[in-house]
């Protein structure tokens, strides 16, 4: 008798539709034929999978099961996602901080250490990659560094996060999003802000869904091996339904221990070093720096002075008026200052710019900076 299997999953999510048509060739292999069940904000995945089992499904699997989830009904389940303890459910999965590594890891590789995250809320996968994005930064020694933004896997999410960054300022240079749902809403918000992916900002996305590859965003993500979930769900099917020769392997635990995916980084073109990196085999302690500043207080003499803050010495200020840049250049003992910013920007005897002035000031000058090619360092507002 051929067996029915019932499928849950939320129709708004490329990965998870795409999942579901994989599924359907991993069926047909086994002579199974799915039903599938809609979860949406007014339809619970619960409400889903008892309609399932009322129409005599002989499995379900639950595509993205959460916290909180309960499943009363008498039918064995399959669930594609991270593991949850509190279900009575055989797991195939992708090794998610595994994923977010990979992703947080090719940033610092490219020279990054202003890494924002983008978080995915409650869905269990995300918690995986916010402690994969977190245990890549503190590896690097970037621990305090940190950024998080709250999200959940919409393009809403993504443009929201965007919006607030932009509002707070002092914009990281790069950031890695739970979902390429989430990348898709930021990059668009980002660029119609005039700034630029990725030579400005570097972005990283989660999923490899069909829009990932498209060439206006050709985004830089974290594949996840759709075709080998869609197998490991239909073997755990087989097995908890008795159609293979051995039960599943759940580790004493629940889980279907023995499936846990790797993902892969697919590198494409919305990543690349920060603007300004040295190139490979330069020398920083032969760095020409200059000075943007309105005011030299005892505390920017302080930090300037203090080792590892620059990698050369400071050649050159430039101020908002010839008067206060010659004040700044006299107190730091410099020999040459400019009345204008775009004057010390346009220098090409100065390879890198230290950025003391104000918020938005900061800002605005910083991208001018990095648009010049010059290495951007901003002050410690604290």
């Amino acid at each position: 008798m051929t067996r029915l299997v019932g499928v849950v999953f939320g129709a708004s999510s490329p990965f998870e539709a795409d999942l579901v048509d994989r599924l359907y060739a991993a069926a047909d292999g086994f002579g199974y034929r799915l039903t599938l069940g809609l979860h949406t904000p007014s339809r619970t995945r619960e409400r889903a999978v008892a309609d399932l089992a009322e129409q005599g499904c002989d499995a379900v699997i639950v595509v993205g099961a959460e916290f909180g989830d309960r499943f009363e009904a008498e039918v064995p389940l399959v669930v594609v996602g991270e593991r949850l303890p509190s279900l009575t459910a055989v797991t195939v999965g992708t090794d998610e901080w595994r994923g977010a590594q990979l992703a947080v890891q090719h940033l610092i590789d490219l020279g990054h250490t202003a890494i924002a995250h983008v978080e995915g809320g409650d869905h269990p996968c995300a918690s995986e990659r916010l402690r994969g994005y977190l245990g890549a930064m503190a590896a690097a020694g970037y621990r305090d560094e940190c950024r998080t933004l709250v999200g959940d896997y919409t393009e809403e999410a993504g443009a929201l996060a965007a919006e607030r960054l932009l509002a707070e300022g002092n914009l990281p240079t790069a950031v890695f999003l739970a979902n390429d749902r989430m990348a898709i809403g930021f990059i668009d918000v980002m660029r119609h802000s005039g700034v630029r992916v990725p030579q400005d900002m570097s972005v990283v996305g989660y999923d490899d869904g069909p829009h990932a590859v498209l060439g206006h965003l050709n985004l830089t993500t974290v594949r996840q091996d759709v075709p080998g979930l869609a197998s490991a769900a239909i073997d755990a099917v087989s097995a908890v339904v008795g159609d293979a020769p051995a039960g599943p392997d759940t580790g004493g635990c629940g889980f279907y221990g023995a499936l846990s995916l790797d993902p892969e980084l697919m590198v494409r073109g919305t990543t690349a070093p920060p603007a300004g990196a040295l190139p490979d085999g330069a020398q920083p302690d032969r760095l020409r720096w200059g000075l943007l500043a309105d005011e030299c207080d005892d505390h920017l003499v302080h930090e300037l002075g203090t080792p590892g803050v620059l990698s050369g010495p400071i050649e050159v200020v430039a101020s908002a008026s010839t008067s206060v840049a010659w004040e700044i250049a006299d107190r730091l003992g410099i020999m040459v200052s400019y009345g204008i910013y775009e004057d010390l920007i346009d220098d090409p005897e100065i390879d890198a710019i230290f950025i003391a002035l104000p918020g938005d000031q900061c800002d605005t000058w910083t991208i001018k900076a990095r648009e010049a090619g010059k290495l951007v360092r901003a002050r410690d507002s604290r």
